[in-house]
């Protein structure tokens, strides 16, 4: 019975994510976890959920609980740096992001999230590295490239800027102005 139970809830919370009922895909997440809670698919899912809808507390503790289980899921790890930074814990953050690149280098978005982190509390030199990465992960990726011109910026490295400004340019007009306009 708990395997029909099971199916059948997550059918549910799948039609309704489906729908986009975000409340009721919850509620039915959250009944299939009460059936079966060693389920970090669907922990994982209703994390990305709460996220979403900005009840962070309960994205971390949905998060955290998939980690008990894996504790090598880069993206998971990713999801949980990304949720601390909303809260304003970059510290924390920063420790998810590195833990997630220490598994997979290749993660474009967590290089994004530490060099978010890192300017965030004005570590400028670490911030550059971060989206330097992520930009060489992601050679088309405007916003690792315009946090990439700020940073420059800051440190007053008006020639990094501006060869910031020229890969831009390449690929995004509009982002290349709006960093163009932030550096003035």
């Amino acid at each position: 019975m708990n395997n029909l139970q099971s199916w059948w809830h997550w059918c549910r919370a799948r039609f309704y994510l489906f729908m986009n009922n975000r409340p009721r895909a919850i509620e039915a997440f959250q009944a299939l976890l009460a059936i079966n809670p060693g389920d970090t698919l669907a922990a994982g899912t209703l994390g990305f959920l709460h996220g979403e809808t900005g009840n962070l507390k309960e994205a971390v503790r949905q998060f955290e609980r998939v980690l008990l289980e894996k504790p090598h899921d880069a993206g998971i790890l990713f999801n949980l740096g990304f949720i601390l930074q909303k809260q304003d814990r970059h510290p924390e953050a920063i420790r998810k992001f590195e833990a997630a690149l220490k598994i997979n280098k290749a993660l474009d978005r967590a290089w994004f999230g530490l060099g978010m982190s890192f300017a965030s509390l004005g570590q400028r030199e670490e911030a550059i590295r971060a989206f330097e990465q992520a930009a060489r992960l992601q050679p088309m990726n405007p916003h690792a490239l315009y946090e990439l011109g700020l940073q420059h910026h800051a440190l007053n490295q008006r020639g990094k800027v501006e060869e910031t400004i020229r890969r831009l340019q390449e690929f995004d007009p509009k982002a290349t102005e709006q960093l163009i306009q932030a550096t003035r």
